[in-house]
C-alpha cells in the first residue's frame, strides 16, 4: 500500500469551524456515513466527507473514527481550550498535526521535501505540480493531474486567503483553516509562465510559541530525554518552517522557562527534557498563560 495519499477532501479546503463540527459530531456517537449526517452538521454530502477527511488529516480521529486525546483537548464541549480557535497558537498546533499525522500527503512533501529541493522559496502551482509528478514516476505510483491539480488548490486555499473580485467564496475564503500564520504568501504583480508566484515563509517564526514548540519536540520524540538540537531541526522545526535560529531562540526561552536544559558536548548540542511532561500539561500552560 502506497504511503503517499492524495485527494479525499472532495476539493473543499477545510473550514474554519468544521473541525468543532467533527468533533461534536463524533463525541455524540454519530457516525458520518448516517443518514442524517447531512442534517446534523448542516452541510452538503461532499462536505461530510470532507469533514471526516479534515478530522483525519489533522490527527483528531483514528482510522476508526475515534477521537484523539488532542481533539478533546482541544475542542471538547465546555472544557476545550480553544474548540473556536481564537488562539494562533491552535493554528500552529493543527498545523503541526497536519504533517506529523501525513494523511495527507502534499502538506509534508510541499513543507518538507519540494521546499529544500528548490534554490529559491518562490515557486508556482505548476513547479510543484511537476515536482509531484517527476516524484511519483520515481516512487512507481499514478495519480491523475486533475487530482494533482485538485490538492494544490486545496493546499494553497488553506494557507491563503484568495478571494478575486466577482467570487461567491468570500466568506468560504476567510474561513480557511490556517491563513493566519502567513506559511504562504503571494509575489504580488509577478507571473511566471502566466502562473502566480507564491513564496514559503520559512523563517525564526516569531509568533510560534515556544510552549507549542514543546509541544511538537515531545509529539515527535515522545518518552526520549536527551534529543539532539539537529534531529529537533530535522523533524520538528522545519515541520513548523522555522529556522535554525529560530529553534535556538526557542531552545532558550524554555530552558529559561524550566523545561528543558540545553547542553553543548564535545560539539553536539543536545536537550534533555524534563521527564514527567505530559502533552496535556504543554497545552494547559500554553493556555493558561494566553487566558
Amino acid at each position: 500500500m502506497s504511503s503517499i495519499r492524495f485527494s479525499g477532501h472532495e476539493t473543499f479546503n477545510c473550514r474554519h469551524f468544521w473541525l468543532k463540527k467533527g468533533h461534536d459530531f463524533v463525541d455524540s456517537n454519530k457516525e458520518f456515513k448516517d443518514a442524517d449526517a447531512v442534517v446534523t452538521l448542516g452541510v452538503g454530502k461532499n462536505m461530510v466527507n470532507s469533514i471526516q477527511f479534515w478530522m483525519k488529516a489533522f490527527d483528531l480521529i483514528d482510522e476508526g473514527n475515534e477521537l484523539s486525546n488532542f481533539s478533546f483537548a482541544i475542542f471538547d464541549g465546555e472544557n476545550g481550550f480553544d474548540p473556536y480557535l481564537e488562539d494562533l497558537g491552535t493554528q500552529w498546533l493543527l498545523h503541526f498535526q497536519l504533517l506529523n499525522k501525513n494523511h495527507s500527503s502534499i502538506y509534508r512533501i510541499v513543507f518538507d521535501e519540494f521546499r529544500k529541493s528548490r534554490v529559491s522559496s518562490e515557486f508556482t502551482s505548476k513547479q510543484l505540480h511537476d515536482f509531484l509528478v517527476r516524484k511519483l514516476k520515481k516512487e512507481g505510483e499514478t495519480i491523475s493531474e486533475n487530482t494533482l491539480d485538485s490538492d494544490i488548490k486545496v493546499f494553497i486555499r488553506n494557507y491563503l486567503i484568495q478571494h478575486q473580485r466577482g467570487s461567491k467564496s468570500l466568506e468560504d475564503d476567510f474561513s480557511s483553516i490556517l491563513t493566519g500564520l502567513g506559511l504562504i504568501s503571494v509575489v504580488n504583480g509577478v507571473l511566471v509562465e502566466n502562473h502566480q508566484l507564491y513564496k514559503i515563509e520559512y523563517d525564526k517564526q516569531s509568533s510560534l510559541d515556544p510552549l507549542i514548540f514543546l509541544y511538537g519536540i515531545k509529539s515527535v520524540f515522545e518518552s526520549q530525554v536527551s534529543i539532539s538540537v539537529n534531529d529537533i531541526q530535522i523533524y520538528v522545526s522545519d515541520l513548523f518552517l522555522c529556522n535554525r535560529e529560530g529553534t535556538d531562540e526557542k531552545l532558550f526561552q524554555l530552558q529559561d522557562m524550566g523545561m528543558l536544559v540545553y547542553k553543548e558536548n564535545a560539539g553536539r548540542k543536545e536537550v534533555q527534557v524534563k521527564k514527567n511532561l505530559q502533552l496535556v500539561d504543554i497545552l494547559r500552560l500554553y493556555y493558561e498563560q494566553n487566558v
